[in-house]
């Protein structure tokens, strides 16, 4: 194609990376994970605080993190945590539930973006951070918390199943570049082929599949349990505002320079020494610079119920691995994993993942179910057990917002002015896990929170994963997201 030449299927894409994702809407789908709503759904002051020394926006996993973090390493700060709608609304209340690592199917890519020591230390990351949220998961359980609900942490054996000899030998590759380079990292998965998968797992049509220790959990709980139990510990110091949306934020040190920061939201404005963004999909429209560099992508959960049931002496989890297509008759693309688990005290199956048209991929709105994720849903589902879909009863579904980056890594860190516009050395962001947020938030909120009290990012946390001026330059841009996504 000529370079003068337009390619309408890019401009489209570009446009809807480029867009405003707006804040979090005030009426999404219901998400079975938030039923009932927790009592602190709807929690705020009886006035808004106008000073605080750390605003966090958001409160998910990464803000539940950094709050908890700086409350516990600083005698006197005082955080107020920021939400645009419910406690725990966006995509940690709304995600898959799966405490799993992606390591063998994309270590090849990882290595050649960023060398294989790094490439590893994304994996140990990884690791460590799963074994931090199960740490949490129970600490914030315990009969020391009244009024806690159980998370429902359960160990599982994960097995991903490839239902094409192409991404199969793919992740066979990266498994054995990964066992080479970091030979302590052996033995995290065993290979199975298609015979054991029927036989063993009653998994149908995979050429084959891998299998590792995985986990479980209700993540809802999980993140409601921890800011269920910090207003008791720290009555003085920690202000929860759900319903509360932050707009815009403004620079205006004249006023108040040790408070230099405004948070506008329809209550009224809060001064703020610093502020951490953990709003994840929602992040470009506080801060357009990074939008397309920053997308969000919407996919959608289920519970179903199968019957007659299926009975399992281990529990386990899944992930359905295929080539990503375009659905000609339809319009539709589906995006190459569905990803599920089953509930060990329902016996219901969670399963998510999309097959949509683009601008219903390529969005912040998770007000709207789409019908063609669903039944796509469902047919995975039985696919994946070799039933019929009307073997499969749909008890809930939802949508949820992610976010990804271009070059495929988290941001983590102070945002250089080059990129908020502002003289300030305030601001700081904690998000875009590409979809993996569970083996990552945890412990990236509370790396950021240790630099926000002014000392060096944890050891555990992969360099890459830092936001700088360079990576802003050189790794993040709408044309890499384009490249991300194939739409060249």
């Amino acid at each position: 194609m000529a370079n003068n030449e337009r390619n309408p299927q890019k401009e489209s894409m570009r446009a809807l990376l480029e867009q405003d994702p707006g804040l979090p809407r005030t009426n999404p789908t219901s998400s079975y994970w938030q039923t009932p709503l927790h009592k602190l759904s709807h929690i705020q002051s009886s006035s808004l605080p106008s000073r605080t020394e750390i605003a966090v926006i958001g409160s998910g996993i990464t803000g539940a993190s950094v709050t908890k973090t700086i409350l516990e390493n600083h005698p006197t700060a005082q955080v107020t945590v920021l939400e645009a709608r419910t406690i725990c609304s966006g995509a940690t209340g709304r995600n898959g539930g799966q405490l799993a690592i992606n390591a063998a199917e994309t270590y090849v890519k990882t290595r050649e973006a960023v060398g294989a020591e790094m490439a590893g230390k994304v994996v140990r990351f990884n690791l460590k951070t799963l074994q931090a949220m199960r740490e949490v998961a129970r600490e914030f359980s315990g009969e020391d918390f009244p009024g806690a609900q159980d998370p429902e942490v359960t160990d599982v054996t994960k097995v991903r199943a490839f239902v094409d000899a192409e991404s199969f030998r793919g992740m066979q590759e990266g498994l054995r570049e990964l066992e080479a380079d970091h030979p302590d990292l052996k033995g995290i998965y065993t290979i199975i082929d298609s015979e054991t998968c029927q036989r063993d797992h009653g998994i149908h049509g995979a050429v084959g599949a891998v299998m590792h220790s995985a986990g479980s959990v209700w993540p809802y709980r999980l993140v409601t349990n921890v800011f269920n139990a910090l207003p008791a510990q720290y009555p003085s110091r920690l202000a929860i505002e759900m319903n509360t949306p932050v707009t815009q934020v403004t620079y205006e040190p004249s006023a108040d320079a040790k408070h230099p920061y405004i948070l506008h939201t329809p209550r009224g404005v809060v001064r703020a020494a610093q502020v951490a963004y953990c709003t994840n999909g929602y992040t470009g429209h506080l801060l357009p610079t990074l939008r397309g560099a920053v997308f969000p992508l919407k996919e959608t959960m289920t519970v179903q119920e199968l019957s007659p049931a299926i009975s399992r002496s281990t529990p386990t989890s899944w992930a359905i691995h295929y080539k990503p297509y375009l659905d000609e008759n339809t319009g539709t693309y589906a995006d190459g994993l569905t990803y599920g688990m089953q509930s060990a005290k329902s016996g219901y199956y969670f399963f998510g993942g999309a097959k949509c048209a683009p601008d219903e991929l390529i969005s912040s709105d998770d007000t709207v179910l789409v019908d063609s994720s669903v039944q796509f849903m469902q047919e995975s589902v039985a696919s994946l057990f070799g039933r019929e879909p009307s073997d499969s009863k749909i008890i809930s579904a939802w949508s949820g917002v992610m976010c990804f980056s271009s070059d495929s890594m988290p941001l983590v860190g102070r945002l250089p002015s080059e990129l908020t516009s502002r003289a300030g050395r305030g601001e700081w962001i904690c998000g875009a896990y590409n979809g993996y947020g569970m083996p990552s938030a945890w412990l990236a909120g509370e790396s950021l929170a240790f630099m926000m009290l002014g000392q060096s990012a944890r050891d555990y946390l992969p360099e890459v994963f830092l936001m700088s001026e360079a990576r802003l330059r050189q790794r993040l841009s709408v044309e890499k997201s384009l490249e991300f996504l194939n739409a060249d």
